[in-house]
């Protein structure tokens, strides 16, 4: 497969690259202030389609330079939020704000969001420190938690013709105690990343790389290959893709032509990995796996948009898969493979000024005269988000909320074979897996300039597995051959929880991407099994410098 990989990345050098740009990194708070903007002015944005992330810096650049006039009109936060926007991406805005009065011995920040960077002709070099360091205490856990993080990022483009990206870190981390629970549980993965091994008595170490290049194959075709994450949707959670596993290998095309975007992804996903006998990942050739997808997406107002999609887990990459305009579902039935397909849409609508809905509904398996007869039956796999958002809620000021309900049926994602939707045993989409129904609250209100202040309350009612071989539908990584039974399933089924995430943050910004943060989380998971039953409460401060904010909202 990684032959295949690479014949493409050489067919597409052979013609001449046109201008591209790096993307942004997909971080929640973030690319909310730039859904504040979108949320403000949809006929600016109506080419600018961010349900597929990261986004291009370029085109973000675009949409900003499009809005530009309207920053008289801003709130005192939103400028600032303007500000920092065109800063973090003054290569393509020509930010008037970017020179750094305060620079660190005229070397280091003479601008104000890059600690070192190189301009010289039409390429670019930008250079950043990345450092976590949170420190805390959470009721179920001896001791502190703690976690620690260095590295760097270094991004730009070469001859305005290549983008490249870089990310490395390296991690030490005591985590709350469900969160130790769930690598040590039946799914034995780490959340959002790949290998780790053990640190000290409790805690884990762990090395993190992302990379990647981009360039314009054409004036509408762009192309992205390299080792990363990728986010579908406008929700909190994501059905069909999510950032909950680590990084892979890809190959991802996008085209666009007018209000038409059309994005193809080739992928080689890790499939299953070796433990040592004190339950870390050890040395061994782990299994591979093949991952095709594309969407269409079509804005067909600048109000309203939607997507259709589909892909295909395969044990291996067929090469018909590798057509970017074929239907996955014709070649697995002409070939008669055994691949797990999954189909599905998505939409987002602009009710009106700063108010929008949106939407995803994923399907593996459907027969209507199962669902007519109302019997449960396990081939009637699918999952649905529905969600609503306000910017500026009740005519206040940079409060925003947002409300989503997502549910996904027993079995969902799964496959007979060792084609389920995960990567390095993560669920690619929703961290629960399936067999669930959740509620998501989320509240953000800027008061100040520089302070942001998030309230979450996630709700979420499942289905375990009770641990007795038998699949009841909710860990994407068991075999469908073993599940509990043909007809009668319903979602919650298994051992059946109730859990109930709370979390405030505050997060005030020192400087250009150094934030300081205070938190509280209180977390009540209720099980039929008591010996599952886990209430904790976790306080923490951190000092975050050009990275996103770890969490883990299950």
């Amino acid at each position: 497969m990684k032959k295949l990989f690479l014949l493409l990345c050489l067919t597409f050098f052979t013609v001449s690259a046109l201008s591209q740009s790096s993307l942004i990194p997909y971080n929640r708070d973030y690319y909310h202030i730039i859904d504040r903007f979108v949320a403000k002015f949809p006929e600016q944005a109506k080419e600018f389609q961010t349900t597929f992330k990261p986004v291009s810096r370029e085109n973000l650049a675009a949409f900003l330079n499009s809005i530009k006039e309207e920053y008289p009109n801003f709130s005192e936060q939103d400028k600032f939020n303007f500000e920092f926007l065109m800063n973090d991406n003054w290569e393509f805005t020509d930010s008037e704000y970017i020179e750094n009065d305060k620079n660190w011995w005229d070397v280091f920040y003479t601008k104000k969001s890059d600690f070192l960077y190189y301009q010289g002709g039409n390429s670019t070099i930008h250079i950043n420190p990345v450092f976590d360091f949170t420190g805390g205490k959470d009721s179920e856990t001896d001791g502190v938690i703690y976690t620690n993080t260095r590295g760097a990022e270094v991004q730009g483009s070469i001859d305005g013709k290549i983008g490249f990206y870089t990310f490395i870190s390296t991690t030490q981390a005591q985590f709350p105690t469900y969160v130790n629970n769930y690598i040590s549980g039946a799914q034995m993965a780490f959340p959002n990343e790949g290998i780790w091994k053990q640190f000290k008595d409790d805690g884990y170490d762990f090395f993190h790389a992302r990379g990647y290049f981009t360039f314009g194959l054409t004036k509408s075709i762009k192309v992205q290959a390299g080792y990363d994450k990728n986010f579908i949707g406008n929700g909190h959670r994501s059905m069909i893709l999510s950032d909950f596993s680590s990084p892979y290998l890809f190959l991802k095309i996008d085209t666009q032509v007018g209000p038409f975007q059309y994005t193809n992804m080739f992928s080689e996903l890790t499939a299953d990995i070796a433990f040592t006998g004190r339950g870390f990942p050890g040395d061994g050739d782990y299994p591979k796996k093949f991952w095709a997808f594309h969407r269409l997406g079509l804005n067909i107002t600048p109000k309203f948009s939607i997507g259709l999609f589909e892909s295909v887990m395969s044990e291996n990459a067929t090469l018909a898969y590798f057509n970017p305009i074929i239907f996955y579902r014709a070649v697995e039935l002409q070939e008669g493979s055994p691949d797990n397909v999954l189909l599905g849409l998505d939409f987002n609508w602009k009710v009106k000024k700063g108010i929008s809905v949106y939407g995803q509904a994923l399907l593996d398996e459907f027969v209507l005269g199962d669902l007519r007869a109302g019997d449960g039956s396990w081939r009637n796999r699918y999952g649905i988000q529905l969600g609503a958002k306000s910017i500026d809620a009740f005519g206040v000021s940079n409060l925003d909320l947002q409300a989503e309900l997502n549910f996904a049926r027993p079995y969902l994602y799964q496959s007979e074979f060792d084609n389920s939707y995960s990567n390095y045993r993560n669920p690619l989409a929703h961290p629960l897996g399936a067999n669930f129904q959740e509620l998501v609250l989320v509240g953000r209100y800027q008061p100040l300039e520089r302070l942001s202040v998030v309230g979450k309350i996630i709700y979420s009612d499942l289905g375990e597995d009770l641990g007795d071989g038998v699949n009841y539908g909710g860990n994407v990584l068991a075999d469908t051959d073993d599940r509990a039974s043909t007809s009668g399933n319903k979602i919650g089924q298994g051992a059946n929880a109730k859990n109930m995430y709370i979390e405030l943050r505050g997060s005030y910004m020192l400087m250009h991407n150094v934030f300081f943060d205070l938190g509280l989380l209180q977390r009540n998971f209720n099980s039929e099994l008591a010996a599952r039953d886990l209430n904790s409460t976790t306080i923490s401060a951190s000092l975050r410098w050009n990275l996103a904010k770890r969490q883990h909202e299950f």
